[in-house]
């Protein structure tokens, strides 16, 4: 009865998982009830990446055998490989109502709330981890990479050089330092360990893109550029790298090169709305005004709620002459935020060259109630030469 079993655990344990998997459904087939081979069933099923027929392994495994831990933990770990991090929250809160004192689960349970932005939530269950296990370098590391996203820099850095006291060659640990160091604005001590990280993990992108964004912090682009190149050299993909790559370029005025890059971006992420609108921008200072337009439209198809590719689309619609376009842009942009001065003021350039005094002097007059600087901005717009004498206008300026 336990051949295939046997067998199915000698093929998981060689990282034979299509093997296990065959051998651990024969032992099913003879015995339904066996919850080592359902276990090992499922185990191979995820290393697979048939997450759904491995949920169901584990689910019928619980209706065997009732509610264990064991079982749910690994349910916990199947939802989290799959992105479900709300079910696996649920999952492992479950598990811990049946054993409350386990920090492996309570650590699991933190990582599942870090990555849904819970982030107190997580700590306080890091806490617990370290409760029932006082020394568990992963909770201590884990707890400290959530107060970075937390913002709480102070004492993830303090975290961080604790468990450097005790790793002091952990390239990991040192980065996650210079992180927290860098948002502190001790930025020299911070690059100074993202160098001594990158000596000892001459291959991880992570350390030099993040050591990157600190450089840029302080206005050291070119070397910034440097490590940004060093990071797509190692991984093409990096997520970030090749789009602060392209906006540093475009900083220095360098907006061909810049081009080149949004270029490649677009190529690798279609779908993602800023590579557009930062293309956008580019383009416009080159003065290649129609493919801005194209970018911009675009950047707003994709996300209609990104307002500042709203304004710059209307802005090349009015330096284009299409003044009525250019309004409905700045009209929209309104409905979504009353308060915007910059589309109250662009709405007021547009009436203007619509040649509608009474309009664009009402326009101009709810962006003065919220910036009243705009007055002084308008009177040497040449925008506002077409109507500027109307008594609407007249009785602003005064």
């Amino acid at each position: 009865m336990g051949k295939f079993r046997d067998m199915a655990v000698q093929a998981l344990d060689a990282g034979e998982y299509g093997k296990a998997f065959e051998y651990a459904q024969k032992a099913l087939a003879r015995d339904q009830y066996d919850m080592d081979a359902l276990n090992t069933a499922a185990i191979a099923a995820t290393h697979l990446g048939e997450y759904h027929r491995a949920v169901a392994l584990y689910e019928q495994a619980l209706t065997i055998q009732g509610e264990t831990p064991e079982v749910y933990y690994n349910l916990g770990l199947l939802h989290e490989k799959m992105g479900d991090y709300k079910g696996a929250i649920k999952i492992y809160r479950e598990a811990l109502a049946l054993t409350p004192d386990s920090a492996e689960i309570y650590l699991s349970l933190a990582d599942a709330l870090g990555e849904t932005g819970q982030t107190d939530v997580a700590i306080a269950a890091y806490d617990e981890s370290l409760r029932i296990e006082p020394d568990n370098p992963d909770a201590f590391f884990n707890k400290a990479v959530t107060m970075n996203r937390a913002g709480r820099y102070q004492e993830a850095a303090e975290v961080f050089g604790r468990l450097l006291e005790r790793y002091p060659d952990d390239p990991s640990i040192m980065e996650g330092k210079a992180f927290s160091l860098g948002h502190m604005g001790r930025h020299r001590e911070s690059v100074a360990l993202y160098e001594r990280a990158a000596s000892l993990q001459p291959n991880s992108p992570s350390i030099y893109y993040n050591m990157a964004l600190t450089l840029e912090e302080i206005g050291r682009d070119e070397e910034a550029l440097t490590f940004l190149d060093r990071a797509l050299d190692i991984a093409p993909d990096f997520p970030g790298a090749g789009m602060e790559k392209a906006n540093i370029l475009g900083d220095l005025g360098r907006d061909e090169e810049a081009l080149a890059a949004y270029d490649r971006e677009a190529a690798r992420n279609p779908s993602d709305p800023m590579v557009y609108y930062n293309r956008g921008i580019s383009l416009s200072r080159l003065g290649r005004e129609v493919e801005a337009l194209s970018d911009f439209s675009r950047a707003v198809d994709l996300d209609p709620d990104n307002l500042d590719a709203q304004n710059n689309k209307g802005n090349v619609l009015l330096s284009s002459g299409r003044s009525r376009e250019a309004l409905q842009c700045f009209e929209s942009i309104i409905a979504a935020d009353k308060k915007n001065v910059t589309a109250h003021y662009n709405k007021a350039c547009a009436l203007a060259r619509l040649e509608d005094g009474k309009g664009a002097a009402a326009a101009l007059k709810r962006a003065a109630q919220l910036d009243r600087r705009v007055v002084a901005q308008a009177a040497a717009d040449p925008d506002f030469d077409g109507v500027r004498t109307e008594p609407e206008f007249v009785k602003l300026f005064e």
